[in-house]
């Protein structure tokens, strides 16, 4: 578990990185990943921000280099990113301070975060019920958990849970200039709603938002007339409610019951 001044020491400049990263992209791709970003990324802010008080406390899981399209972050006093990736955390320039350290034994106290966001988090946890119960742990009493994960019902994660992982990380630096160092294996033991209702009750906490988000699109982005049609289908798809139910993305959000309310 690496101290924060040593993580801090070999900061890189993320906004050059950012931008060389849109050169190589091209414009088409830039510009379906800022629809993304808008239809996917946009509801996460906006959920985080109704549970992320002003001057809060906040714990970022999952973190690598930070997210700029998150700008709910700001909101809180102190937002401490936790990861396993070292050189994202050495290149993150949007939480306040960085922690290497496993999800299911953060090094804090009981009781000291209002609120811990999740995004592409959740379909990493080999033992989602340690990992939840040490989230309870370390939330405030009234504190929330945010998450952006996949569900496990869409083709997405269909798709997903037959590719390699050495796979994945070639295809996530081919296609969006991704890390290998930040891509990690995936489980899916916590990405549908049954799995979550009976893990978050079983950790302490309760369910305060869940809902379904088409998404899938990015993948096609080799493709800008490809990746817009299956927008268009995704969009369709969302709204018939029989195949509501396998949309790309869960957005959700869990809460620590307060002091003197029942679980």
């Amino acid at each position: 578990m690496a101290l924060l001044s040593e993580i801090r020491g070999g900061k890189e400049d993320l906004a050059l990185d950012v931008e060389e990263l849109r050169r190589k992209l091209g414009p088409v791709k830039v510009g379906l990943i800022d629809l993304w970003i808008r239809e996917v990324n946009g509801p996460l802010d906006d959920l985080l921000r109704r549970h992320t008080p002003e001057g809060c406390l906040l714990l970022d899981i999952g973190c690598s280099r930070g997210d700029p399209d998150l700008p709910s972050l700001h909101r809180a006093r102190l937002s401490v990113g936790a990861d396993l990736d070292l050189l994202g955390l050495r290149a993150n320039t949007i939480d306040s301070a960085c922690l290497l350290a496993p999800m299911g034994r953060l090094p804090f106290p009981d009781n000291t975060f209002d609120v811990v966001v999740c995004k592409w988090v959740l379909e990493h946890l080999e033992h989602p019920a340690e990992d939840l119960a040490e989230i309870c742990r370390v939330l405030r009493p009234g504190g929330a958990l945010v998450a952006l994960t996949p569900n496990a019902y869409s083709l997405f994660t269909l798709i997903s849970r037959v590719l390699s992982h050495r796979l994945k990380q070639l295809l996530k630096g081919r296609m969006f200039g991704g890390h290998e160092e930040d891509t990690f294996r995936t489980w899916y033991r916590a990405n549908a709603r049954t799995e979550l209702l009976r893990l978050s009750r079983n950790a302490g906490l309760r369910e305060a938002h869940y809902e379904l988000l088409p998404g899938m699109f990015t993948f096609f982005i080799f493709s800008g007339p490809l990746a817009r049609l299956v927008r268009r289908l995704e969009l369709i798809q969302a709204r018939i409610p029989g195949l509501r139910g396998a949309c790309t993305y869960i957005l959700a959000a869990w809460q620590k019951p307060g002091v003197g309310e029942m679980p």
